[in-house]
């Protein structure tokens, strides 16, 4: 019983230390691979979602504004070279972190936690696919990662999600066939 609550506990736990992993896959392709400086970059906290803000002219500018947020990112790369792995660094870095840690995890005896910590991850890359789709619709101009890889080729969002989820399930079936 005790267990069954320590593990609920850890759900909220896991929500923000997945969304925060997630940003932080912006923020790291932003400075790695773009070449942003980081003076020009700012995670964004509210509870839910979290996003990764550039430095415009009158401030920070959220990714769900997008005509502004676009020209804050041409200033850095006008060809837009690097556009796909910026936008795609948060969920590979998501996937590249969260999967290891949950099968370690599994393998050293925490089951559910690495269960869980799955279950967080997808539930936060939903979320994200989720308010992206809503406010994109709302607004009427894109918005978000998947919007933003949408307008570029449909077939890119729908690639990285199908990778994504599939990294997450393989990983749920390696941990059951250690336990």
């Amino acid at each position: 019983m005790l267990g069954r609550l320590v593990e609920f506990g850890l759900i909220p736990v896991f929500l923000w230390a997945v969304a925060i992993v997630h940003q932080f896959g912006h923020y790291y392709s932003g400075g790695r691979i773009v070449s942003i400086p980081r003076s020009e970059m700012r995670l964004v906290s509210p509870l839910v979602p979290r996003y990764l803000a550039l430095r415009g002219d009158e401030g920070w500018v959220p990714p769900y504004d997008f005509d502004r947020y676009r020209a804050c990112y041409e200033r850095h790369e006008p060809s837009y070279e690097n556009l796909e792995r910026f936008v795609t660094g948060g969920e590979i870095i998501q996937t590249l972190v969260v999967v290891p840690v949950a099968l370690v995890l599994g393998v050293a005896g925490f089951r559910g936690p690495a269960e869980l910590l799955l279950m967080s991850s997808i539930a936060v890359t939903l979320l994200y696919v989720a308010v992206d789709a809503v406010r994109t619709w709302r607004s009427n101009s894109l918005s978000g990662d998947y919007s933003a890889l949408w307008h570029v080729s449909a077939r890119v969002p729908i690639l990285l999600l199908v990778a994504f989820l599939s990294v997450h399930l393989s990983a749920f079936f390696l941990l059951a066939q250690v336990g």
